[in-house]
């Protein structure tokens, strides 16, 4: 084999490589890692799960720690991605489209691609988030984001809180991004010992991330418990259902893409 043909042959080979490296994330329960790597200034992060999925040609989940600074750390979602910012614990403030918020648990912020932010905790104490990052296996609908509000924050406290027999439900949002045709995003409090739902499935895939307290999550026939910032990944159609296995009432957000 000749130089130019070897070259050539590689060339074919590191992207299969590459795609062949990208496993499918498998439904189940992933723990809070504490984070460990230092990715930016100021922000320490962990990687809780990455892959494809039955949607998505890339999707990622990492726990993060945002030290205490005087300063502004600037970040930018890459072109190709769509992010999604969830608040664990302690105070972030987010700069963005000229507005800043001060976040606290439960709060929001889903950024577009292309969307350019800043993050500071100017707490004496540290700052804990989640970080989605997606892309679609389908071409990416820029449009289709925008005509939907583009990025947006979203303040816990400012939700409307829905009470109901079983706990309550705040409803967040539903509607287009850039990557999904649909995403849905709720929290639901339940009461001690209750069960959400019977064991059910649905085609677009679900995300259950816990906020407060202990759970247990039937993922066809097999059960994880989960505590606070553990993570639940639902495939399509997959088989569960989930109970506040803890004292007192449970917190969760519960949130579906496709």
């Amino acid at each position: 084999m000749n130089r130019r043909t070897l070259a050539v042959a590689i060339a074919c080979f590191i992207p299969a490589l590459a795609f062949a490296q990208l496993d499918s994330v498998s439904s189940g329960m992933y723990l809070w890692k504490k984070p460990a790597q230092e990715i930016h200034q100021n922000i320490f992060s962990s990687v809780l799960f990455e892959g494809s999925t039955r949607d998505m040609e890339f999707l990622q989940m990492t726990a993060n720690t945002l030290l205490s600074s005087d300063e502004k750390t600037a970040l930018q979602v890459p072109d190709n991605e769509e992010h999604l910012l969830l608040v664990k614990s302690g105070l972030l403030t987010i700069n963005l489209k000229e507005s800043s918020w001060s976040l606290s648990s439960g709060s929001i912020a889903l950024l577009m691609p292309g969307q350019k932010y800043s993050i500071q905790n100017a707490a004496k104490d540290s700052c804990s988030f989640h970080l989605m990052k997606s892309r679609s296996k389908l071409p990416m609908n820029v449009a289709r984001g925008e005509i939907a509000g583009g990025s947006v924050v979203i303040e816990r406290n400012k939700v409307e809180f829905n009470p109901h027999e079983r706990g309550g439900i705040r409803n967040y949002l539903e509607r287009p991004t850039v990557m999904c045709k649909r995403l849905e995003m709720h929290v639901t409090i339940l009461k001690e010992g209750i069960k959400s739902h019977e064991p059910h499935r649905h085609q677009a895939e679900e995300i259950v991330l816990i906020i407060d307290n202990k759970t247990e999550m039937q993922i066809g026939d097999k059960f994880y418990k989960g505590g606070r910032g553990d993570v639940y990944y639902l495939g399509s159609n997959v088989s569960h259902a989930i109970r506040n296995d803890g004292k007192g009432q449970c917190v969760y957000f519960a949130f579906q893409f496709e």
